[in-house]
């Protein structure tokens, strides 16, 4: 026996140690990589590290918050999503666990998995012991394996309150649009962020592995590397010509495990062709602009100037300063410089240096330095040219991105980097503040792209040399793509301009050369195309809302343009000449009384402009026509290039009888030309200039062949709007982008204006033919910011229940375009601010008779930590700009088991000085703001406060409740009130003023040892918190289904023969004012469905969220059991019950599939 032991022992011990082996061995994976001009760079991750599927660099740098829609908590969905392509190196593995980033303490976190658009794994995760701000690992309770015929998606869920803002927590590189940067608020409509990848991945499940001894390479089935690889990381050099599958081998011994391949096309260096440069878009009307720059071919200067000096820039901080300014080409634009060398750097400078280095850099790290010597420092002149030869020539890589330029540490005030006259090349230069390492070649600054601020280049360049005879390529024409796809060839020109419908447009370009061979894809440029003017917006004609019921009637005044103007799409440039005198004029245009009478109603709250270039001094009037100015604004913020608005402090009624003046007062250099003209033809009054603003004069009478009309005109809303009818002006050339170059328009002497205007002369010219307008096919109607319903009719009725609504109107032509939202009608349907309602009814029905019991108001359960036999003290915060913060008090989950499922119907709270800017009540779930309602503070009082909530907050389980008030208001203030002691720390004395930072009123003083007094009533308690006498004259009032059954009941009893079906509940008449409703007591209980058969999927109650679900997409009715329609919502997937009082319901649901019937028990 000891035998056969001890050589099972010695197998177990050579099988264990054989699987122990195996064990630690594994493949490479996450391999990634480019090939750039025949050299490939690869990286991957180690066989130990956790293999994981995302997008993101797992470093935390921005977030994004859900948004509530109608109503709810806010919501917030991220993702990254992997392709068909994207999932191959995938197939078959198995998904065990998904990460997050963890950043904000919210409600709720789940986790899902997408294949196309549907969700195959869903799961809550248990936010218990979680860091915050840390990413977190969740295992998978249902793995999930890989398939590479559906598009995947893995994403996190959130739930959370108002205050917080960082829940989606994204990276701070480039979005890989459309994978990692997605976003939706309701898990179905996504959205791309764009300047980030989220935080969530999902983690594959792989046997755990060891480091390898080192790794290989391999092109197909050969080995690339001599000796073995350490670092996880390659770059070849003059790769071959071709497509080829690299794939990485990690080692252990004389076994290789190797990754999943990597496709990758090789162009050789004599192949590689240069790209279009300087790619830019441009929007006028619906019409896209495409303009961009040759190429850069092989030149004796490399630079991005234009030679012409013009502004400069310098270091901004510290007594000593310091600037890097360099030229940056990407590797694609150099592709015509392989084989050269740069053998000096020339610099043009605007003020003296103290120090000075030449640097070269290749994809960001310094790979050549070089100190201009202090002699040099002192030969250098500003504003011209010194050639700074370098020690070592260096010889361009093709394959990587060069940047080149140079340090130089300057005197405070003084700005050494001159730039030239522009406009900016983009992503060209750059500039840097950082200060130099001791070790100068290790430095890795901090680069901005000088573009935004300065719109120009350096005065910088570099002399080149080949190395050998260089043939240079030559551009045949080029390629134009929008959203990767190819949308014309053959263009010979540096533009190209299509029609397109409103949205957004990536543009990129192809470089074609006559030897057949072509360059890659240009830098991309986006195209925003809005949606013209004349696809106006609903207007509200009549709005009225009473007692529940809304009714809205709008109109679209597609006759009657919501701008007054006579001037079409800019097409000239205008200026005049002033002996090199500065031009001052105003430029307008003239509406007649007749023109004017349709717009009684209105009134004008600004002036529409465009300007070309840019000007000294700019102010906005309206005159009327007996010389009145009527308003007038100066112009803090002006744009060139793009129309865009002047809104006057006040808005002026559209005179009626009288015709008026609209435009602008401009001083400008003389031989500028800023001001823009149409392509006509002219219209009366569409051509006006006025020396004063008062006299005006037709510039047709100075130029007879002037036939055009200046680009201004005016806003106009209708009385009483909140906002102007032309709040989304069509750009023309949006910020950034590069203007659609206008013509020239010679213009006269400004001494021909004053002539003219002296003698008053006007002319008369023909009116311009009216425009085809768009038709109106049906309405949107919005509401909470979901879509309610659309109708053919110009109307909108429904009945609502107490709570916030705003309505907004969208008109839908026929084409498919959706004009903007109407303005904003709001209805805050309060419930009447009634006192607590009587408590704890319950009820026993015997032989149909219902005896019902209650106990009075004053019994009613209060949650609060205040000594309410104390004295008060008052308390106020001070602040430098004004004092804001919510004040509560907070109980635990523990606290509230007994609690659960019941209501806080009203919120108390004492106030020493009501002298405040706002009031609010507020409830926060685990410090997640879940409920907020404004207090209109002429109706607070000094002393306590009790505030009905619209919509009572259930207490839930194993959730922290905190409940109080918010207040602003001046500094000096002191509106908070105290009990005197002593606190419950943390509970009864809690402060936010960010909703995100918490503290105790003791930590901020000691010696503020008090709690706040606020109380929380809820509805429907089993024990009593605070009991105080019972007012006499208390009587009380019985309904059913809201209809009153019997009134001025003495006791807290009555007994209900034959009693019907229905919900009872009870109020109280304290001193004749009445409170608010009981909880209820339901007799005839049903809860079967009664009629659910035109579906295979069923309607259900949810009662823990307190909403009714709808198998698909329809309009729900929801009916007492007396038959009285309660809420009626449109196109929801789920109807909400949680602002109905318990009761028995009946919800009607009418589907695409049929109709459902539901009976609830609330």
């Amino acid at each position: 026996m000891g035998n056969i032991t001890f050589k099972m022992f010695f197998l177990l011990t050579a099988l264990l140690g054989y699987n122990f082996a195996m064990a630690q061995t594994g493949a490479p994976h996450t391999l990634r990589g480019e090939s750039q001009v025949a050299s490939v760079s690869l990286n991957w991750k180690s066989p130990a590290e956790a293999k994981t599927m995302q997008w993101h660099n797992d470093t935390p740098y921005n977030g994004v918050s859900g948004v509530s829609l109608n109503g709810e908590i806010p919501v917030l969905y991220i993702a990254n999503r992997f392709d068909k392509d994207d999932l191959k190196e995938y197939k078959g593995s198995v998904i065990d666990a998904i990460s997050f980033c963890n950043y904000s303490a919210v409600l709720e976190v789940s986790l899902l998995l997408y294949e196309n658009d549907k969700v195959v794994r869903e799961q809550k995760v248990n936010l218990e012991n979680l860091k915050l701000k840390e990413m977190q690992t969740i295992k998978l309770d249902e793995p999930y394996t890989v398939r590479d015929d559906v598009e995947l998606t893995v994403a996190a869920k959130f739930v959370h309150g108002t205050n917080l803002t960082f829940v989606g927590i994204m990276d701070r590189v480039p979005g890989v649009t459309g994978k990692g940067d997605l976003y939706s608020y309701d898990g179905k409509n996504w959205k791309n962020v764009v300047k980030g990848n989220f935080l969530v991945s999902a983690h594959i499940d792989i046997p755990a592995a060891g480091e390898p001894d080192g790794y290989n390479v391999y092109r197909g089935d050969t080995k690339v590397n001599t000796a073995l690889l350490t670092e996880k990381t390659a770059l070849l050099k003059d790769e071959p010509k071709g497509t080829y599958d690299y794939c990485v081998s990690a080692v252990y011994g004389d076994k290789e495990e190797k990754s999943f391949p990597l496709s990758l096309t090789n162009i050789p260096v004599e192949d590689a062709r240069p790209i279009a440069v300087d790619v830019r878009a441009a929007v006028n009307g619906l019409n896209a602009t495409l303009s961009w720059k040759s190429p850069i071919l092989a030149d004796k200067t490399l630079t991005w100037s234009n030679g012409e000096k013009g502004k400069a820039m310098g270091g901004t901080s510290g007594t000593v300063r310091k600037i890097w300014a360099v030229n940056a080409f990407s590797s694609d634009e150099l592709a015509s410089y392989a084989d050269h060398k740069i053998t000096a750097i020339n610099v043009m400078l605007n003020s003296a240096v103290t120090e000075m280095r030449l640097v070269i850099l290749e994809n960001s790290k310094i790979v050549y330095s070089q100190q201009v010597s202090a002699e040099e420092i002192a030969a250098l002149e500003v504003h011209k040219w010194a050639k700074m030869a370098l020690t070592t020539p260096y010889v361009i890589d093709p394959s990587a991105e060069l940047s080149y330029g140079y340090y130089v540490v300057h005197a405070a005030d003084l700005f050494p980097g001159l730039l030239d006259s522009g406009p900016a090349i983009s992503g060209a230069c750059f500039i840097s503040t950082s200060t130099a390492k001791s070790d100068f070649d290790t430095t890795v600054p901090s680069w901005t792209n000088i573009e935004a601020a300065a719109n120009a280049n350096w005065m910088l360049s570099a002399d080149v040399e080949a190395q050998s005879e260089i043939k240079t390529p030559v551009v045949k024409d080029y390629t134009v793509y929008r959203d990767g796809v190819e949308v014309k060839s053959g263009i010979t020109g540096l533009t190209y301009t299509e029609e397109l419908a409103p949205g957004t447009y990536t543009y990129t370009v192809v470089a074609n050369y006559t030897d057949g061979l072509s360059s890659k894809a240009s830098a991309s440029a986006t195209a925003t195309v809005e949606l013209p003017a004349e696809y106006v917006r609903p207007t509200f004609t009549e709005t009225d809302f009473d007692k529940g019921k809304l009714s809205l009637k709008w109109d679209v005044y597609t006759d009657l343009p919501m701008e007054l103007k006579h001037y079409g799409e800019p097409k000239y440039k205008w200026g005049m000449t002033n002996d090199g005198k500065d031009v001052d004029l105003y430029v307008g245009a003239q509406f007649t009384k007749e023109e004017l009478a349709l717009y009684a109603d209105y009134e004008i709250t600004g002036v529409n402009l465009y300007l070309t270039d840019d000007v000294k001094e700019l102010k906005v009037v309206l005159c009327s026509a007996n010389k009145k100015i009527l308003a007038s604004k100066t112009a803090t913020s002006i744009k060139t290039g793009e129309m865009f608005s002047v809104a006057f402090d006040e808005p002026v009624a559209v005179p009626v009888g009288s015709s008026i003046y609209v435009g602008y007062f401009v001083l400008f250099a003389d031989g500028k030309e800023p001001i823009a003209a149409d392509a006509g033809p002219r219209v009366t009054g569409g051509d006006m200039l006025s020396l004063d603003g008062t006299t005006w004069v037709a510039y047709s009478r100075i130029d007879a062949e002037f036939n055009s009309n200046f680009v201004v005109g005016a806003q106009v809303r209708l009385k009483g709007s909140q906002k102007a009818a032309t709040t989304t002006l069509r750009k023309t050339a949006p910020v950034n982008n590069q203007m659609v170059p206008l013509e020239r328009m010679s213009g006269r002497s400004f001494s021909d204006l004053k002539s003219a205007t002296a003698f008053g002369v006007n002319g008369v010219v023909a009116t311009r033919a009216t425009d085809n307008k768009p038709t109106i096919k049906n309405f949107r109607v919005y509401c909470n910011g979901s879509l309610a319903t659309e109708t053919e009719d110009p109307e909108y009725t429904a009945t609502l229940n107490y709570g916030k609504y705003e309505y907004a109107v969208s008109a839908v032509y026929t084409n498919g375009w959706e004009s903007a939202l109407s303005d904003t009608y709001t209805v805050e349907y309060k419930q009447p601010n009634l006192a607590p309602a009587p408590y704890g009814l319950s009820g026993t029905l015997e032989n149909k008779n219902l005896t019902l019991t209650w106990q009075s108001p004053e019994a009613a359960n209060e949650m609060n930590y205040q000594d309410k036999t104390s004295g008060s003290k008052a308390i106020g915060l001070t602040r430098s700009s004004g004092v804001y913060g919510y004040f509560v008090i907070a109980y635990d989950a523990d606290d509230l088991v007994d609690q659960v499922g019941k209501y806080i119907t009203h919120i108390k709270y004492s106030l020493s000085d009501v002298y405040l800017q706002t009031s609010a009540i507020a409830v926060f779930y685990d410090r997640n703001l879940v409920y907020e309602q404004e207090v209109d503070v002429k109706t607070l009082v000094a002393g306590e406060n009790v505030v009905r909530l619209d919509k009572p907050v259930v207490i839930p389980a194993g959730h922290e409740v905190c409940v109080g008030y918010y207040v602003s208001h001046i500094n000096g203030v002191k509106p908070n009130m105290t009990d005197e002691g002593p606190a419950v720390d943390g509970k009864g004395n809690l402060i936010t003023t960010d909703g995100t930072t918490w503290r105790t009123l003791k930590s901020m003083n000691k010696d503020l040892d008090y709690n706040w007094r606020i109380s929380a009533v809820l509805q429907d308690a089993d024990k009593q918190a605070v009991t105080r006498a019972e007012e006499p004259a208390t009587t009380y009032n019985l309904y059913i289904d809201g209809t009153l059954l019997k009134e001025g009941i003495q006791a807290t009893n009555y007994t209900v023969e034959n009693a019907a079906d229905g919900s009872y509940t009870v109020t109280a008449v304290v001193g004749g004012v009445e409170t608010a409703a009981s909880n209820a007591v339901i007799v005839g209980v049903p809860t079967s469905i009664d009629k659910v058969e035109d579906g295979s999927v069923k309607a259900y109650y949810d009662s823990q969220l307190q909403k009714v679900v709808l198998p698909e997409v329809g309009t729900a009715y929801i009916y007492s059991v007396s038959g009285t329609l309660i809420k009626q919502v449109m196109n929801v997937e789920f109807v909400d019950m949680s602002d109905l009082p318990a009761g028995v319901y009946v919800v009607r649901g009418v589907l695409t599939s049929g109709e459902q019937m539901i009976k609830v028990l609330k």
